[in-house]
């Protein structure tokens, strides 16, 4: 005859749970904390949806091109901050004047100046995400318009002249530090 033992069963449903609940615990958490972050950081970029852009597009994405692009881009900015506009509408009133200013160091290729909406990709910006859409903005085309692009935000501190930008974040460079480090070097030091 053979001896009579006890089966044991690894664990009720009940026990299976309550070794998980920790693990889901955590991850709700985890789903909360970046819900929570998305939400904050998202407002960065909400003047820069409003914000009146200015597209500049290259003749084509040759280095000749892109220079002669960046010039028109600094030649555009400066009508454009000459004017002091307060208001966008005023922008039609200016588009001989950029058209000549931009001409003039486009190397003799020709300049389109229209105002309109133009579509824009989406963009992060300071944290913030600015969704694609069509949007009211200043268009210079260089040529055939077949380079890169250029984009600007009037009426904001928000611009991305390319080399420019990253040689400016290179110089301005601050050391990293960690708050869980200084605060440990403030308390015991």
């Amino acid at each position: 005859m053979l001896t009579d033992y006890n089966i044991k069963r690894k664990g009720s449903r009940r026990e299976i749970w309550l070794a998980i609940l920790p693990f889901i615990q955590f991850m709700l958490l985890l789903i909360a904390l970046q819900c929570a972050l998305i939400l904050l950081s998202g407002t960065a970029g909400e003047e820069a949806k409003e914000a009146f852009r200015v597209r500049v597009i290259a003749d084509s994405n040759t280095a000749q091109a892109q220079q002669v692009k960046a010039g028109v881009a600094e030649e555009v900015n400066r009508v454009l901050g000459r004017a002091g506009l307060t208001d966008p509408s005023g922008i039609e009133a200016l588009i001989p004047e950029m058209t000549l200013a931009a001409e003039a160091v486009s190397g003799g290729a020709p300049v389109r100046v229209t105002v309109g909406a133009a579509f824009f990709p989406p963009k992060v910006l300071d944290g913030g995400m600015i969704p694609q859409a069509r949007t009211d903005s200043l268009v210079v085309t260089v040529g055939s318009g077949r380079g890169d692009n250029w984009w600007c935000a009037l009426f904001s501190d928000v611009c991305e002249p390319g080399e420019v930008a990253a040689e400016e974040e290179e110089t301005e460079e601050e050391p990293v530090t960690f708050f869980i480090v200084e605060w440990l070097k403030s308390l015991f030091g």
